[in-house]
């Protein structure tokens, strides 16, 4: 039994004074925090201690100046604060001369190495040249606002126990905003400032305790540093070192936090470029051995996210500034289908020059959310009110109200809460969007609009559908007129010739129980009929893709998007497609998509127009057809070709003789 230890231990394994193996070792014991380090009171004198920002440099003349010049004139806004740059060896003449001017004119304190030492060893030398106060490690391609290094510091000196502490950014992983563990774009320096000032006053006070910091900016205190001492050199030219440093600064009881209320921009993999990726694995092999459980910690902090909220208030702010009228079209929904189909709708409306958001309702627990977020990645993205209540279907009014928005489509209103749809048909003008056949009475030629939902058609300014088949369905009948909408583009694909064995390919979007069932019954029609040759390729996911793929002529896909519709229709060698199981989704992404190979399709046919404008291989379903008629018209469809093929059929023909002979 080893001793017990609060931090990690190294198991060295020796033969003839030579090392064989090393192993690092979790700790075995909790650490006890009851004396863990506390922030030093204030000096007596009112000062508080001062503050070293430490910048290695290397490449990047331009992105250099920037960050520079940010901290300069965030360093003249926090008293006590000095700047040193390490010149690790620059092949750049330019930035030379730049840090030499800066540092004649006493403006920062150059260090210059002889040799490159690579980010590690450029920042421990300056760390060993720091003789007290905290510090702050600061890459060469971020932009430090204002006030930024000021509000750090106040709010990592009255939270207790931390040792690191990271601001939100545009490109800070964890921190990263609005996107989460994304590289999100650059803001401009004045959109920066703006972003750090409205963070300031969204997130004041507040501290998140997260697995690690990030480097790009990472505040560390003088007592985590006494603990630790420095970066760690078994890390390969400047990526990870950043994660042992926190993980090891864990181990001795100190906090690892952001700080929501601070913001700073952060271009990103400027330093070693196309590099990073390599990088990122040598280095994560060595973490992963020294630190068995930080993985699980990880998945664990992103599954929980406990800085969405934080991103929401900041959001919040944003949307109720004083901005230019955006004017942005937003599409309310309710299901995960209406999702894809509002998100698409968002593309052909960016295509067009307009902004598309997406306000999407959905039950979690014993709440109900309604999330408001950009597509195209720009904030919102965290933002998500609880509409059960009354305080948050205000706060979702007031959202919309700040957003000034310039127009507003309804899509999926039976899935929306009953008292938000009233409060939203009252105060905005609204189109409707068909994209189910749930506002028909039936569906049947002509069966009109179910009376629930007549005075929402009636105060519509409009009713919209996407593409031919929601006109069809719309005129037919709802006997409405609509406006049609166009589709996303989706490249079209020549058709292809069908060869091989019969596929069906059978989109499954709901996961609903009328999908299982039908699949079920026309893998069933399939093998009664012997047709050995007819397979079925279950497009998505279903309530059970395992019992599914226990069927000898079933195969389940799981879930796919748009962009793998070529792969797997070429790798299961798909032949013809059935597309209206359960419910028609009109305007869904996924049913452009795989209409755009061009293979067969078996569709509802809506009105004889729609016909007319399929092809002859299709299969026109007639509305209202019970499950059983519409998998017997699928199933004979999709044995078409067996019959046709003389080898196929000769062979079909010899095992119906054979199971006749005695």
């Amino acid at each position: 039994m080893r001793p017990p230890s609060a931090t990690s231990q190294r198991l060295e394994i020796a033969q003839a004074d030579h090392i064989i193996a090393s192993i690092q070792l979790p700790a075995n014991r909790a650490p006890d925090r009851r004396n863990a380090p506390q922030r030093p009171p204030r000096a007596r004198n009112g000062e508080t201690p001062p503050l070293t920002i430490i910048i290695p440099v290397y490449r990047d003349l331009a992105a250099t100046r920037a960050c520079i010049e940010s901290a300069l004139t965030a360093v003249a806004c926090t008293p006590g604060s000095t700047i040193v740059v390490v010149d690790d060896a620059s092949p750049e003449p330019a930035i030379k001369h730049l840090l030499g001017e800066l540092a004649a004119e006493l403006r920062i304190r150059l260090l210059t190495n002889a040799h490159n030492l690579g980010f590690v060893g450029a920042v421990n030398r300056a760390l060993s040249e720091t003789g007290a106060g905290d510090v702050v490690l600061l890459n060469s391609d971020t932009i430090v606002p204002k006030y930024a290094l000021q509000r750090l510091r106040s709010a990592v000196r009255s939270t207790p126990r931390v040792g690191t502490a990271t601001p939100l950014s545009n490109n800070g992983e964890y921190t990263s905003f609005p996107v989460p563990n994304r590289s999100n774009p650059l803001p401009s320096p004045g959109e920066l400032e703006l972003l750090d000032e409205l963070a300031g006053t969204a997130n004041s006070g507040m501290a998140v305790d997260i697995p690690n910091g990030i480097g790009f900016c990472l505040y560390i205190t003088r007592e985590c540093l006494d603990a630790v001492q420095e970066l760690s050199d078994d890390f390969y030219r400047g990526y990870l070192e950043d994660v042992d440093f926190c993980l090891r600064a864990a181990e001795a009881g100190f906090r690892n936090v952001c700080i929501p209320s601070v913001f700073v921009g952060h271009e990103g993999s400027r330093s070693f470029l196309g590099e990073k990726r390599s990088l990122v694995l040598r280095n994560l092999r060595v973490l992963e051995h020294r630190y068995r459980r930080y993985a699980t910690e990880c998945a664990a902090f992103l599954l929980a996210d406990p800085l969405r909220d934080c991103r929401a208030a900041l959001e919040l702010k944003l949307l109720s500034g004083e901005r230019p009228a955006a004017e942005p079209h937003v599409i309310v929904c309710g299901s995960p289908i209406g999702r894809e189909i509002a998100v698409g709708r968002c593309e052909q409306l960016a295509a067009e020059d307009q902004r598309g958001l997406v306000v999407h309702f959905r039950a979690e627990g014993g709440r109900q959310l309604a999330s408001i977020f950009d597509p195209d990645g720009g904030a919102p993205q965290s933002i998500a009110l609880d509409v059960a209540t009354p305080e948050g279907r205000e706060a979702l009014l007031t959202c919309l109200t700040n957003l000034r928005i310039g127009a507003l489509e309804i899509a999926e209103a039976d899935r929306i809460p009953g008292a938000c749809l009233a409060q939203l048909t009252q105060h905005f003008a609204y189109d409707l969007l068909v994209t189910d056949t749930r506002l028909a009475m039936r569906a049947a030629a002509g069966s009109g609009v179910h009376p629930d939902w007549t005075g929402l058609v009636e105060r519509a300014r409009r009713v919209t559908v996407i593409g031919e088949d929601g006109a069809a369905f719309s005129e037919a009948v709802l006997s409405l007129q609509v406006t049609k909408l166009s589709a996303p583009l989706v490249p079209r694909a020549p058709p292809r010739a069908v060869s091989g064995p019969a596929r069906l390919g059978l989109l499954a979007l709901h996961a609903s129980a009328a999908e299982f069932r039908f699949a079920r019954a026309l893998s069933d029609q399939l093998a009664e009929a012997d047709d050995d040759d007819v397979a079925i390729i279950v497009l998505g996911t279903t309530l059970d893709d395992l019992k599914l793929m226990q069927r000898p002529n079933v195969e389940v896909t799981g879930e796919i998007g748009v962009a793998d519709v070529a792969t797997l229709i070429e790798a299961h060698g798909i032949t013809k497609l059935v597309l209206d199981i359960g419910e028609p989704a009109f305007g869904h992404p996924l049913v452009d998509a795989l209409l755009a190979t061009g293979l067969p399709a078996a569709t509802t046919e809506w009105t004889p127009a729609s016909a007319a404008r399929g092809r002859t291989a299709d299969l026109k379903l007639q509305p209202g057809l019970d499950a059983d008629e519409a998998v017997a018209a699928i199933s004979d469809w999709a044995v078409e070709d067996v019959l046709l093929h003389p080898d196929r059929r000769h062979g079909r023909l010899r095992r119906e003789v054979g199971a006749r002979l005695p």
